[in-house]
Parts: C-alpha cells; sequence; structure tokens
C-alpha cells in the first residue's frame, strides 16, 4: 500500500467526520499495488450514515487538498450492487 500512517489518519478522519466513525474505508487501485508508481487515490467507503451528494463532494475534495492528491471516492449506496464495489472489496486494502 503507497500511503504513509499520516495520509491514512488523515482519510479515516476526513472520512470519519463526513459519514461517521464507524464507516469502513478501502484503498484500491494503483495506489493499493507497491509494485505500481503514482496514480490518485482511490477510495471505497462503506458509510455508517449516508452523506447527501454536496457533503460526499465536500470530503472528496478536502481529503485531495489534504493528501495533495487526486482523489476518487466511491461511496456505497444500500441496495446496489455495482461492478466497482465489487472490485474496490475484492481487492482493496481495508484502511
Amino acid at each position: 500500500m503507497r500511503l504513509t500512517k499520516l495520509q491514512i489518519e488523515t482519510v479515516r478522519n476526513l472520512v470519519g467526520a463526513a459519514m461517521g466513525e464507524g464507516s469502513r474505508i478501502w484503498l484500491f487501485g494503483s495506489r493499493a499495488d507497491d509494485r505500481r508508481r503514482g496514480g490518485d487515490v482511490d477510495l471505497y467507503v462503506e458509510p455508517e450514515r449516508f452523506p447527501a451528494l454536496l457533503e460526499e463532494a465536500r470530503c472528496r475534495g478536502r481529503l485531495a487538498d489534504e493528501l495533495d492528491l487526486e482523489v476518487d471516492l466511491v461511496v456505497a449506496r444500500p441496495g446496489f450492487a455495482r461492478p466497482i464495489d465489487l472490485i474496490a472489496r475484492a481487492t482493496g486494502v481495508p484502511l
């Protein structure tokens, strides 16, 4: 996994503030693979409480600002099993 301890703490804090401290978070994509270089931060979240769309966008923006990296934030939706949900859970690293 190519995130520092400080970056992981930042992700947990910002996602927790926006979606609840009990939210489950996975890092997936290129940053989850130590053999790869570069890339944005792909995060998959099963939120404790579901944020409004504006709150979700603000969280993504704050993550990008604090990490100084591009961030893709995928939030699970109840009752939907999108392909990205399955990929993120199967290949991701829990934070």
